[in-house]
């Protein structure tokens, strides 16, 4: 395999969409909210937050600042999958889905996608690692029912961060050919999710500042293999 992307897994994965919808039948959830729907809605989602989407029904509001237009509690799940990643403030919206649900699903693009250049569709992006619009890194631990988000400093990942040859084909024959591992997932019911926010102060003449930017990068690659493999082992292959 050529040592650069060529597959590129952007679209949901079947197999992931099923069992989450498995998943909300078997816990006869009826009232679900998807966040972010965009061009492929979560097929059981009743209720949509988005702007601009082909969705008659859908509910216009700035999730950064904005409260969701919901009582404590009143939701059975909420549904966003590659939306938390954009926005600028994922704290704030974690937290009012906790408030307002007991049970949800999360999906994020892996921390390995988003130091890995060739992902990103735009013709800009060729030197780019992950998706040029993001602006955080996310990973979770489902089994301590923890959700991280890191801020994303390209120039830090560019310019600071190296792996060994070996390392990078690695990431990018798993990348090539294992689908799931394009995402970080995260599920939980009757739960109160752990968000942890990874506060850096941006000085790239700091050494210290890049030790600690490195370290967290290869934990949350390390704690996203982990997770996707307990996510396998007990939610998709059981």
């Amino acid at each position: 395999m050529e040592n650069k992307i060529i597959n590129k897994y952007w679209e949901p994965i079947i197999e992931v969409t099923s069992f989450v919808e498995k998943f909300c039948k078997f816990n006869i959830f009826s009232n679900i909210l998807e966040i972010g729907p965009g061009i492929i809605q979560f097929p059981l989602a009743t209720k949509f937050i988005g702007c601009n989407e082909k969705i008659e029904n859908y509910i216009n509001i700035d999730i950064d600042v904005d409260r969701l237009p919901f009582e404590d509690k009143i939701l059975d799940f909420v549904y966003c999958r590659h939306t938390l990643e954009d926005i600028q403030n994922p704290d704030f919206v974690m937290r009012e889905i906790i408030r307002v649900s007991n049970s949800g699903y999360i999906e994020t693009p892996s921390p390995m996608v988003e130091i890995t250049k060739g992902i990103d569709a735009s013709s800009c992006s060729s030197n780019y690692s992950g998706y040029v619009h993001h602006r955080y890194i996310v990973w979770s631990d489902i089994e301590k029912c923890e959700i991280h988000f890191l801020p994303k400093y390209n120039t830090i990942i560019e310019n600071f961060i190296q792996f060994s040859d070996t390392i990078n084909k690695m990431i990018i024959d798993t990348l090539n050919n294992y689908p799931l591992s394009w995402n970080n997932y995260f599920i939980w019911k009757d739960k109160t999710p752990k968000i942890i926010m990874h506060k850096i102060v941006v000085n790239i003449n700091s050494e210290n500042l890049i030790e600690e930017y490195s370290k967290l990068i290869i934990d949350a690659i390390n704690t996203c293999f982990k997770n996707n493999d307990y996510f396998y082992e007990n939610f998709i292959n059981k």
